[in-house]
């Protein structure tokens, strides 16, 4: 599994020093954590000095995974217990500012709008880009899509519009490093190859986090959408939200 990931070394230093790039662009703002390795990488190498906030039901995956990371770090995080109310008043704003959003995407979109109401900050540090720049999605890896054309043009015309009105209903504002400073155009490009390995997916983000100081159960761990890690997805079908 280490192999796949050392094969991608010069990528991954690249990502990292892209990233770097933008510590301007930050400022103070909020980073939303999940502890997978897209949001740990970004929060690692941008984060210092920032808050973190982790969105989720009681005993939720996404919880102890990012308490895990920011103990690491030794930084702050904020957790955002969600309760039955939360789901409902977001589901009922998401579906307010796109009236034909699918199931699926509902369940993260839900996520992201709790997060937005509860940050004291201006603007928050998202991840997104990340699986369809990288080929994290199964889709990839497992045959269904051979590249990540119909996701990218999915992610520009639907859901960063989508998301950008999300945030300016809260009268906040996104920034998505994955997004910035040419990397969707240097790494998108790239043969699926050097994205996917052995069983393993996102390979230049993973060998960025390994090169970048987390530890190997972060860079190596599989982790569900945000809808499934925090646990509302189920909330949302138990409450016939669709």
């Amino acid at each position: 599994m280490i192999s796949d990931f050392m094969g991608s070394e010069n990528f991954s230093a690249r990502l990292i020093g892209m990233l770097k790039d933008q510590d301007e662009l930050i400022g103070d703002s909020a980073f939303a954590l999940s502890g997978g390795i897209d949001s740990s990488l970004l929060f690692s190498v941008l984060g210092k000095g920032k808050h973190a906030y982790c969105v989720g039901v009681k005993g939720s995956q996404d919880f102890v995974y990012a308490e895990g990371l920011c103990i690491t770090l030794k930084a702050n995080l904020t957790k955002i217990y969600v309760e039955n109310s939360d789901v409902i008043e977001c589901y009922r704003i998401v579906k307010g500012i796109d009236p034909n959003i699918s199931f699926l995407d509902l369940g993260f979109e839900t996520v992201l709008a709790i997060i937005l109401s509860r940050i004291s900050e201006e603007t928050l540090v998202t991840g997104q880009g990340a699986d369809e720049i990288f080929y994290g999605y199964k889709k990839f890896s497992d045959g269904r899509e051979e590249n990540n054309k119909s996701s990218l043009d999915k992610l520009y015309k639907i859901t960063l519009p989508r998301e950008n009105k999300i945030a300016e209903y809260f009268g906040k504002k996104l920034i998505t490093p994955y997004l910035e400073n040419g990397i969707p155009e240097y790494f998108s490009t790239m043969d699926r190859k050097v994205h996917l390995g052995d069983g393993n997916n996102k390979l230049i983000i993973r060998e960025a986090g390994r090169i970048s100081g987390l530890p190997e159960s972060i860079y190596t761990r599989g982790k569900k959408a945000a809808q499934y890690g925090t646990g509302i997805r189920k909330v949302q079908e138990r409450l016939g939200l669709r």
